[in-house]
């Protein structure tokens, strides 16, 4: 991370692009370096309490954010549009839920203070802040009155707005503003810089990486990723801000060329057939040295726009690769990459929500409930075992050897593998069955139990540390935890968080879109299909 605040703005500036507004952007982020860095004196407690190079780091992502709502470039307001859209309030826990949202003033202080409260754990790891903090309160305040002075004699020209404004064509319109957006915003490059660090260790992964980070990964932004804020952002119509947020689930595939089509010496566009799926797609390329030659298989991942295909991310070839070999291809992709194969073989995920369903309503039949209680991985594991011998005990012979012969099988009912530190695992484990996402496991259910139980009051650090896991789980679906909440309250979960006298709901909601966003994406069941 910069300690420069010039070299911190000039690299996030998009390319090309330049506005009157521009060049007073480092001076003023350098005076509010200043004027944060003598307010924090006055802090009560050490918890908002910066370096100086992180409130560089701060006060330019706090002038961007000035820029952005001075010369309405669109972002903040997109993001607050979505969260009254999910919340009834466009600043959770700050504003009040209201049918409409309300009059904010521009640099209103709950707007400085909401995105503060959402980016200090970036510079302030495994700290966990309330959004009423008394201290962020004060440095939301100072910033805020900082920001109108400062801007109020702005001109509105912005490189950035300029640069959103241009053309939104072709698909390579949208990704180059989505790179932007995701790897240098205000919003996403310290998320973005946390993705790389581990994600990409090796120079070769970047590419991939980068690619993953704009088109799928959902962020502390209310569970929101690079693809939401810009569909909402950018003047679309509806339909293509509807395309656009599909972009998590890029085509990705194995892709034999059929033909290509040029004009003049220029490769337009190509059609390829999607080796698993058998469907067909028109890549558009505009290439005048083409890489592509009709027969070519190739590896690669498509997204959407206008009708069209573009190629995200990096290709690579296999050359004239033999016809016989698609038919392993597809079984591999439905069995080792089947949630990807799922996005585009709709027949085969209609076969897999069937069976997913038909195994909830199993594990409901065995277990009596979707949600099940160990005292310990070894107990887990026997139930889990015995549970999985019942299944197959229903099974018809014919169906067993069907089974065994598909997933290349020495003996029915395979055994259950659980890593070590699970079966040593002796602080209680929850079990809980969604037709959906399948069986999760939680670990240290007894402390997140007792903490529960606790409404808020008195929680230890065990249980505290065991509910924060619990929400922030990735792995964890939201349907898990809004169970955990029937059964105790949601008080435990507030004051895990630092959350105070705020609606039970709400609060849920946040928190669970804030961790857990992917899921309120289309899921896929965790089952492959043996083909």
């Amino acid at each position: 991370m910069s300690s420069n605040i010039k070299d911190i703005l000039a690299n996030s500036r998009p390319p090309g692009c330049r506005g009157r507004g521009d060049k007073y952007l480092a001076d003023i982020a350098k005076g509010l370096q200043r004027l944060l860095l003598k307010h924090q004196e006055f802090y009560t407690y050490p918890t908002c309490r910066l370096d100086k190079d992180s409130l560089g780091e701060l006060a330019a992502v706090l002038v961007e954010f000035g820029e952005d709502i001075h010369a309405e470039i669109g972002l903040w307001s997109g993001l607050e549009r979505m969260q009254q859209q999910f919340f009834g309030t466009p600043l959770p826990f700050l504003v009040e839920p209201t049918d409409a949202p309300p009059d904010l003033a521009p640099f209103d202080q709950r707007r400085v203070q909401f995105l503060i409260w959402t980016l200090l754990p970036c510079f302030v790891e495994y700290r966990v802040i309330s959004p009423t903090h008394t201290d962020l309160q004060q440095m939301a305040e100072a910033a805020s009155r900082y920001l109108a002075e400062r801007f109020a004699p702005m001109p509105k020209d912005s490189g950035v707005k300029q640069f959103l404004s241009t053309s939104n064509t072709f698909g390579w319109d949208i990704k180059r503003k989505l790179l932007w957006l995701g790897g240098s915003s205000y919003l996403f490059r310290l998320y973005f810089q946390r993705y790389l660090e581990a994600h990409a260790e090796k120079p070769e992964d970047r590419i991939p990486a980068t690619d993953d980070f704009v088109c799928q990964e959902c962020t502390e932004w209310s569970g929101l990723g690079v693809i939401d804020v810009l569909a909402a952002a950018l003047d679309l119509p509806e339909e293509d801000r509807a395309t656009l947020r599909t972009w998590h689930e890029r085509h990705t595939s194995y892709y034999r060329v059929e033909s290509l089509q040029k004009s003049g010496d220029i490769e337009e566009t190509l059609t390829a057939r999607n080796v698993v799926s058998g469907g067909t797609y028109i890549i558009r390329t505009n290439m005048d040295r083409s890489p592509f030659q009709t027969g070519m298989l190739i590896q690669g991942a498509l997204t959407p726009w206008r009708g069209e295909w573009y190629w995200s991310g990096r290709q690579q070839s296999f050359g004239m690769a033999a016809a016989d070999l698609e038919p392993s291809i597809r079984r591999d992709m439905l069995r080792q990459s089947s949630k990807i194969a799922y996005r585009y073989c709709l027949p085969e995920l209609e076969i897999v929500r069937r069976q997913a369903r038909d195994h909830h309503a199993a594990f409901i039949a065995h277990y009596g409930d979707a949600l099940v209680a160990f005292p310990s991985g070894l107990a887990l594991a026997a139930a889990e075992q015995k549970r999985m011998q019942a299944l197959w005990a229903k099974a018809t012979p014919e169906q067993t050897a069907s089974a065994m012969k598909k997933g290349n099988l020495s003996k029915p009912q395979p055994d259950m593998p659980f890593p070590p530190d699970f079966l040593d695992h002796e602080e209680g484990i929850g079990v809980f069955s969604d037709p959906v996402e399948g069986v999760d496991y939680l670990l240290a259910l007894d402390h997140v139990i007792s903490g529960l139980r606790k409404r808020g009051e008195g929680l230890n650090e065990a249980e505290v540390q065991a509910i924060l896991d619990a929400v922030q789980s990735d792995v964890i679906c939201p349907a898990f935890i809004r169970r955990l909440a029937a059964g105790h309250g949601t008080e435990s979960f507030a004051a895990a968080f630092c959350i105070r006298d705020q609606p039970g709901a709400l609060t849920l909601e946040m928190l669970l879109r804030r961790y857990k966003g992917a899921h309120y994406r289309r899921r896929f069941p965790a089952i492959s299909l043996v083909v």
